[in-house]
C-alpha cells in the first residue's frame, strides 16, 4: 500500500473507528487507533453532508459525541466535497443523504474504495447496486481486516476491535467470523 488509494467513507465508518479511541471502558481495545490509521493509509474523501452528520452527533456527554469530536479534530485529514448541486439525481434506494452522496462521490472520483457500515441492512445491497464498480464496496470490519493483513494495524488489535464492535455495536457475528477466517487464518 505504498500509494494511497482513494476511499470515500460514510458517517458511521468515521464514528465507529473513533469510538474505541475515546472509549475509556476496560472492554475497549487498546494498542491501535483505527481512525488515525484509516486517515493516514488512504486518501479519504467525504461529501459535506457526512461532516454535517458528524457535527450533529456532537454536544452531548456520551460516547457518540466524544467520537464525533475526535472525527472533527481530524477533519483536516479528509477532503470534503460539496456535492449537493452536482449530483445528477438523488439515489432513491432508501439511503440517507450521506450514504447516497457518498456513493455518488465514489462513482464520480472512481474511488478505489467506498467504505460503509450498512452491512447489517438491505442498504448494503442497494449501495452495491448503485456503485459503478462493485469491487469498491468495503465495510468497516473488512477495512480493519485489510489494515491488519497489510500490517498497518496489529492483528491482535483488530481481532480485539472486532470483538468490541460485535459486543457494543451489534455487528453480525457470522460476518465478522467469516472475515476473521478469510484474513487471519
Amino acid at each position: 500500500m505504498s500509494e494511497r488509494a482513494v476511499a470515500v467513507v460514510d458517517t458511521n465508518v468515521l464514528l465507529n473507528l473513533a469510538t474505541p479511541v475515546v472509549d475509556g471502558r476496560p472492554k475497549a481495545p487498546s494498542g491501535g487507533d483505527p481512525l488515525k490509521t484509516l486517515l493516514t493509509a488512504y486518501d479519504i474523501h467525504i461529501p459535506a453532508s457526512v461532516l454535517g452528520e458528524v457535527t450533529d452527533a456532537t454536544g452531548d456527554d456520551d460516547l457518540l459525541s466524544a467520537a464525533a469530536d475526535l472525527v472533527l479534530q481530524a477533519a483536516h485529514h479528509v477532503t470534503t466535497h460539496d456535492v449537493d448541486d452536482r449530483a445528477d439525481e438523488p439515489l432513491d434506494y432508501g439511503l440517507d443523504q450521506g450514504e447516497a452522496e457518498g456513493v455518488w462521490l465514489a462513482n464520480e472520483l472512481e474511488a478505489d474504495l467506498f467504505i460503509t457500515d450498512e452491512f447489517n441492512t438491505t442498504n448494503y445491497l442497494f449501495t452495491n447496486l448503485a456503485l459503478d464498480d462493485r469491487n469498491t464496496l468495503f465495510t468497516t470490519p473488512h477495512i480493519l481486516c485489510t489494515l491488519a493483513t497489510h500490517e498497518i494495524l496489529p492483528v491482535e488489535y483488530v481481532d480485539a476491535a472486532l470483538s468490541y464492535y460485535v459486543e457494543t455495536k451489534g455487528w453480525d457475528t457470522q460476518y465478522v467470523a467469516q472475515l476473521r477466517q478469510h484474513h487471519f487464518e
